[in-house]
């Protein structure tokens, strides 16, 4: 616990983040069937049946595989993992050493997809560079399920406004302190975080962070009028979580993967408003007015123009109801992200969310059950520039009996924090994409 309190004590201000990197091998092979916790699972290659019927059947559940991404791609990767405890400390202490089920689950569910880069949010982040690095060791190098392990010799953290109190009474209860008080939705500094792993190197010195980024230096926001004192509104930071920009050199190439974990509608009381301007950033940040942009080190503006980049994270579900004066709605962050010229949505779908709801096969995250009735969302997204090509995408959500399905059962939320549902490690899906780089400036 001596590195959380040096972590998450340092000056907001000069706080570094822990960038951890322990190989210079730029893509290392993934860990021997020998070091796996299981025998691996059938190769269904190897001695196919004659009977056709039977043939058909073992077909069906081996289409629930993620395909292999072509050679030269880049796998990118982003989950909700649900990595999130109710107390300081518990994740670090579950994440310890091997053997913890929703962890082994995660991790089997993250193999299965073998990114070559992976963005896990709702990771508790309060043991800093420590925590990544167990889950790491323990769960992602070893295999689960009968899946190869992966060492991912590259890892990025840093702090976060999750559960960071602001001093001032926001949920306007007489109490300053506590989870309505926060910068970010949680109940400590750390809870709800982010995570990233990487197979390639990272380009430290050029990694950006919005954490401090105050919301009202944005111009036209949606702060709405009178929620927030003048006090309070020249405090409030723009992200809830935090807003990452992390250059990742691929073979000569540097794709910017641009990850965040924005409010939703519910959180706390301006919870719409602010996801409406958390994504509104990044539609800045690549391609609009980013004159007010600051990041925490002190750097301005946005991406540079032709830049390779990927946004990625869990971004919510699609809104777009914060009013301004003439009480006229803000389009959603999200949408105009998604009809932004500088990006490509490649719109992954599963069978498994199909299965459920027929109109809803990009949906990324159970959020209800009523009535025998399923209700899912497009939470989670990954959205490349239009500079890349995308070869393939998907949600990991196979159908029911297929390979890695007990992996995506689909059960209703509910629970306190950290509580699984049944054998699901989360209510999101993971979602991948394979991108298309081409031959780096210069090469034959």
């Amino acid at each position: 616990m001596t590195a959380t309190a040096v972590l998450l004590s340092a000056p907001a201000a000069t706080a570094a983040a822990e960038v951890h990197s322990s190989s210079d091998e730029t893509r290392p092979e993934t860990t021997s069937a020998s070091e796996t916790r299981e025998a691996p699972s059938f190769d269904f290659n190897d001695a196919l049946p004659e009977n056709p019927n039977l043939l058909r059947q073992l077909r069906w559940i081996e289409s629930g595989k993620v395909p292999t991404a072509d050679a030269g791609d880049l796998r990118v990767a982003t989950f909700s993992a649900g990595l999130s405890r109710p107390n300081s400390g518990q994740l670090a202490e579950d994440l310890s050493a091997p053997g913890n089920e929703q962890g082994m689950r995660v991790a089997e569910a993250v193999q299965r997809a073998a990114p070559d880069v992976a963005l896990l949010t709702d990771f508790d982040v309060d043991g800093g560079e420590a925590v990544a690095q167990s889950f790491r060791t323990n769960y992602l190098s070893v295999g689960s399920g009968g899946q190869e392990g992966i060492d991912y010799p590259y890892t990025y953290v840093a702090e976060v406004n999750n559960g960071v109190d602001t001093g001032a009474d926001l949920d306007n209860d007489g109490v300053i302190g506590g989870p309505g008080d926060a910068f970010g939705p949680g109940r400590f500094p750390g809870q709800h975080g982010m995570v990233l792993f990487s197979r390639y190197p990272l380009d430290t010195d050029n990694i950006r962070t919005f954490r401090e980024l105050s919301w009202d230096s944005m111009p036209d926001n949606a702060i709405p009028d009178g929620a927030y004192t003048e006090l309070e509104q020249s405090v409030l930071r723009l992200s809830s979580s935090s807003h990452w920009d992390i250059p990742v050199e691929v073979d000569g190439q540097t794709v910017h993967v641009l990850a965040a974990q924005p409010s939703r509608a519910d959180d706390g009381a301006a919870g719409e408003e602010r996801h409406h301007d958390e994504m509104r950033f990044w539609a800045d940040y690549i391609e609009g007015d980013a004159s007010y942009i600051e990041d925490d080190q002190g750097r301005s503006g946005g991406l540079t123009e032709g830049e390779k980049f990927v946004l990625a994270g869990d971004f919510g579900p699609l809104t777009g109801a914060a009013l301004n004066d003439d009480e006229e709605q803000h389009p959603s962050g999200i949408a105009r992200l998604l009809e932004s010229g500088a990006i490509e949505d490649p719109e992954p779908t599963s069978s498994g969310a199909e299965s459920l709801v027929e109109d809803a096969p990009t949906a990324t995250e159970v959020v209800s059950r009523k009535d025998g009735d399923w209700k899912l969302a497009r939470s989670d997204y990954l959205l490349p520039s239009s500079s890349v090509s995308t070869s393939d995408s998907g949600v990991f959500w196979p159908l029911p009996g297929q390979l890695g399905s007990h992996l995506t059962n689909a059960n209703a939320p509910g629970g306190e924090p950290g509580e699984t549902n049944e054998s699901t490690p989360s209510e999101h899906r993971l979602v991948w994409v394979d991108l298309s780089l081409g031959e780096a400036e210069g090469d034959d």
